[in-house]
């Protein structure tokens, strides 16, 4: 059995689609608005298994017979509406510095059948989850980071819409600081995952400035480079019948390249050290380099947060 949840998640709403399938007879006339008008539907079928989305693939055919599918995912509500929006304009920025690896994003937007539900259309490929080979994987990631660095729109970190990791908001609030925008970031998952198990006393005492401080002062800087922020296997798969990799659900922000690696360090993602190792080779790990392996341990402890407070039942990941 996977001891990383959301595999868990996964396998249950797989059993969940087999035991009820979902049937979808129509599409609505906003997402109809955004595809080709030469198109005739052939279906749509249920596609993923998010614990935060209802997610599908349309099925269509063009006048020649050629087949074309997309990929949509939808949720209500306010919460609905900024993580489709905040979806779109992510997959939109990254895909301009990652174009072979990720899908073209099309729209966002509300139902006019329901307009309580709102949409993220993108393009679909089949993927299947198997570990990557480091320097291919680590490669594609680098070169983001050095393709945007120093072209934050206005030298700041942050982003200019909200965005989630799961349904958790990010405050992406634009800060001069690097230090100053990852204090607020680290304090919002803290005060998730304490919403569900209490205080730590351990984690009130963190050593952000001692670790960060440094990146900006005595004759260090660093530029803002755009972070996907949830490079995790189930957001990096391998593409069938093509061998390139999908990175998909990127949650972007301005910010520091290495925080990239937030989550590579824990065992339930099998990735680790040769990963680590293939992006101390790129040559972008900051001054001073004496920290980089304790500010990537600060930097994966925020992204545990977040794991801890999405699968409170799951003392365990409380536990890492």
């Amino acid at each position: 059995m996977s001891t990383n949840p959301p595999d868990e998640v996964a396998a249950r709403k797989r059993r969940e689609h087999l035991a009820k399938p979902i049937h979808i007879h129509h599409v609505d006339s906003k997402v109809l608005a955004v595809l080709p008008k030469d198109i005739s539907f052939v279906s749509v079928e249920p596609s993923g298994e998010s614990a935060r989305c209802e997610s599908f693939h349309i099925k269509t055919k063009s006048a020649d017979g050629t087949e074309k599918v997309y990929f949509i995912k939808t949720k209500s509500g306010e919460v609905g509406k900024r993580m489709m929006e905040g979806t779109y304009e992510s997959e939109q920025l990254y895909h301009t510095y990652c174009t072979d690896h990720v899908l073209q994003p099309i729209a966002w937007g509300k139902y006019d059948d329901d307009p309580d539900t709102w949409f993220y259309l993108c393009k679909f490929h089949n993927m299947k989850q198997e570990r990557l080979h480091p320097k291919t994987f680590v490669n594609i990631i680098a070169n983001v980071h050095k393709a945007s660095m120093g072209k934050s729109p206005n030298g700041k970190y942050g982003f200019y819409v909200p965005m989630h990791l799961a349904h958790v908001p990010n405050d992406n609030t634009w800060a001069d600081s690097w230090e100053v925008w990852y204090t607020r970031a680290m304090q919002t998952m803290y005060d998730f995952e304490k919403s569900r198990f209490g205080v730590d006393k351990e984690l009130e005492i963190i050593v952000i400035p001692r670790l960060l401080r440094p990146l900006e002062t005595g004759g260090c800087e660093i530029v803002p480079c755009l972070v996907h922020s949830d490079l995790w296997p189930g957001k990096c798969m391998m593409g069938e019948g093509t061998g390139k990799i999908i990175i998909f659900d990127s949650c972007a922000f301005w910010g520091h390249g290495e925080c990239d690696m937030e989550s590579w360090r824990a065992q339930r993602y099998n990735m680790g050290k040769d990963f680590f190792e293939e992006y101390r080779d790129t040559g972008l790990i900051s001054e001073p380099k004496n920290d980089w392996d304790d500010r990537n341990r600060l930097y994966a402890i925020r992204y545990d947060l977040l794991v801890s407070g999405l699968y409170p039942d799951q003392i365990e990941s409380h536990n890492m």
